[in-house]
Order: structure tokens, then C-alpha cells, then sequence
């Protein structure tokens, strides 16, 4: 996994699924928290960097998990993703607009000093 992007979506690849994800990195009490709204998941750390490592871990157990279960179409789906099927080539995440009604995310972005990186990730098929 690298660096994480808000044009977020899913496109099918012969070895896998590359998706590009958003997360938004602020500093809250003495701990960096690390923020990704359209999946809803969280990391920290002591500083940026770790932060970082942490969100990477968090996906990577998230995508395990829900690959595992057989569950990641459904949970896309719950968190606003467009999934039409599974054989589709295109799996679009919630525009920027839409999640907006996620109170946490609203919260990061009119009262908290973030960064925010882009990261494109591979997911195996």
C-alpha cells in the first residue's frame, strides 16, 4: 500500500483491484489521528508518519476481512459506494458531497488542521 486519493474508485485489473482512497491526517489531544471518510476507518500514532502506518495497517486488515468474509461488495455498498455487480469494472466511492453527512468527517474539515494524502492500493482478487 502507498499514498491515498479522493477520486475514489474501484477498477478491476488482471492481478487485482486498485483503488485510490482519501485520508485526512489531524492532530487531536497528542495523538495524530488518521481519517478515511468513505470507508470510515481510523488510525493513529505519535506523530504523521506513524499515523500513516497505522491507516495502512487498518486497511489492510479491513480488505483481508472483508475479502475473507465475502463481504466487501456489501459494505462498500452500506457505505454509499455505486455496485452494481460484481463482474463490473467501475465501483464508484460516495463524491465529496455525500459525505458530508458523515458527522466526523464534517467535524475534520471545518474544525481541525489536516493534511490530507492521496494513496493508491492493490487490492489481490
Amino acid at each position: 500500500m502507498q499514498n491515498f486519493n479522493f477520486t475514489d474508485e474501484l477498477k478491476k485489473r488482471n492481478n487485482g483491484i486498485f483503488i485510490k482512497l482519501s485520508v485526512y491526517v489531524f492532530k487531536e489531544d497528542n495523538a495524530y489521528i488518521s481519517y478515511c471518510p468513505s470507508l470510515d476507518l481510523s488510525g493513529c500514532g505519535n506523530d504523521i508518519n506513524e499515523a500513516k502506518d497505522s491507516m495502512e495497517k487498518t486497511l489492510m486488515i479491513y480488505f483481508d476481512y472483508a475479502l475473507n468474509k465475502n463481504t466487501l461488495l456489501k459494505d462498500l455498498r452500506n457505505h454509499g459506494w455505486n455496485v452494481r455487480g460484481v463482474k463490473q469494472k467501475k465501483i464508484k466511492a460516495p463524491k465529496f458531497d455525500e459525505l458530508l453527512h458523515n458527522e466526523d468527517f464534517l467535524d475534520i474539515l471545518e474544525n481541525k488542521e489536516y493534511q490530507k494524502f492521496d494513496t493508491p492500493v492493490e487490492i489481490p482478487v
